[in-house]
C-alpha cells in the first residue's frame, strides 16, 4: 500500500503534467491526494520540494537499468537497448519536470542549489552511460576509437529527441514502438562501436 508522501508525489505528478508547475498549488495536491493543506506541508515544505523529491524518485528506477545490464553480461546490443529504454523512459518523465523548471528562473536556481551538491540532476545519465561504455571498452567489447563520452553522446541525443517529441506532440512521429525504436538506434550505431 502507498505512503501518504508516495500518494503526494503520484498526485503532484499527474496533475504536472496536466497543468505545468506555475498551475499546480500545493491545494490542489493535498485535495487530490484527500488532505488538508497543512497535512501536505508535514511532508514537504514547499511546492518546490515535491518537484525535487519527483525528480529523485525516477533516478532509482534508471540507475537499476544499469545493474540489472552490468558490462560483460548478455551481449553489448541487449544491454544497449535495455539501456535506451530506461533512458527514454527516464527523459519521458523528466521533460516535463524540465521544461517548467527551464520557464521559472528561481525555480531552476533551487533545483540547481538543491540538486548539485547531492549529485543530482540530469547530468547524471550522461555520467552513468558514460561509464558503462567505458568498462565494455575495457572488456575489449566496445571499441577504443571512439571515447565513451562520444559514444554516450551519440546513444543519447536521439533517446531524448523520442521522448521530446512524444512529450510535445502527444504521439511518436516515427510511429514506432519505444521498443523498435531502442533496437532500431542500437541497430544503426553499434557497428561504429564495436572493435575494428
Amino acid at each position: 500500500m502507498a505512503t501518504t508522501r508516495e500518494k503526494i508525489l503520484e498526485s503532484a505528478e499527474k496533475l504536472l503534467h496536466l497543468k505545468g508547475s506555475a498551475h499546480v498549488t500545493t491545494k490542489e495536491i493535498a485535495r487530490a491526494v484527500g488532505l488538508s493543506e497543512s497535512a501536505l506541508y508535514r511532508h514537504f515544505d514547499h511546492k518546490e520540494d515535491i518537484f525535487f523529491a519527483l525528480m529523485a524518485e525516477h533516478q532509482p528506477a534508471f540507475h537499476e537499468a544499469f545493474q540489472t545490464h552490468p558490462a560483460g553480461t548478455a551481449t553489448v546490443s541487449e544491454n544497449l537497448i535495455a539501456l535506451v529504454l530506461a533512458v527514454v523512459h527516464y527523459y519521458e518523465q523528466l521533460i516535463p519536470m524540465g521544461v517548467s523548471f527551464l520557464a521559472d528562473k528561481e525555480l531552476l536556481n533551487q533545483f540547481r542549489a538543491t540538486t548539485q551538491p547531492l549529485g543530482m540532476g540530469p547530468h547524471n545519465v550522461f555520467e552513468r552511460l558514460a561509464a558503462y561504455l567505458e568498462e565494455e571498452q575495457h572488456l575489449g567489447r566496445l571499441g577504443r576509437h571512439l571515447s565513451a563520452l562520444t559514444m554516450a553522446t551519440l546513444l543519447l541525443g536521439p533517446c531524448f529527441q523520442r521522448a521530446f517529441n512524444h512529450q510535445f506532440m502527444g504521439f511518436d512521429p516515427l510511429h514506432q514502438t519505444v521498443q523498435q525504436f531502442a533496437e532500431e538506434v542500437i541497430q544503426g550505431l553499434i557497428p561504429a562501436m564495436l572493435p575494428s
